[in-house]
């Protein structure tokens, strides 16, 4: 009785009845997928939350499981302390690697600038000068 049941209540389940028209199978290459770079967002803010995890403005290194130890720690990212996170937080991603690369190229150049620092009043002058580093 309970078989009889389920098979009334299930009926249209199994039932392939034949249709006018034939059923089609579509085969897409996804190497081509035009779509799926639009479904993500390509900002900076957007790709750490993404990529890392980001709650309550806070990145936890821990979950990078290639970082030393002592650098898996809790990271405040926040636009109020980060002046590169303030500037580049709504930018793309082709616009932030220019950024970074141009923050990379100032900051050797300050670097050759003060090698020679010999004395903990040339670091604290150096540090001084440039907080950012």
């Amino acid at each position: 009785m309970f078989q009889k049941l389920m098979y009334q209540q299930e009926s249209g389940l199994f039932d392939f009845r034949r249709t006018e028209s034939s059923p089609l199978l579509l085969v897409i290459d996804r190497r081509d997928d035009p779509v799926t770079p639009l479904l993500n967002q390509w900002t900076y803010q957007a790709m750490v939350h993404e990529l890392i995890g980001l709650q309550d403005n806070k990145v936890d290194l821990r979950a990078i499981g290639s970082l030393p130890k002592d650098q898996q720690v809790e990271v405040v990212l926040s636009s109020e302390q980060d002046a590169f996170f303030k500037s580049n937080m709504y930018e793309n991603f082709g616009d932030i690697g220019m950024n970074i690369k141009r923050m990379v190229d100032d900051f050797q150049q300050v670097a050759k600038s003060n090698q020679n620092i010999q004395t903990v009043e040339d670091m604290a002058r150096f540090v001084d000068n440039y907080p950012e580093y």
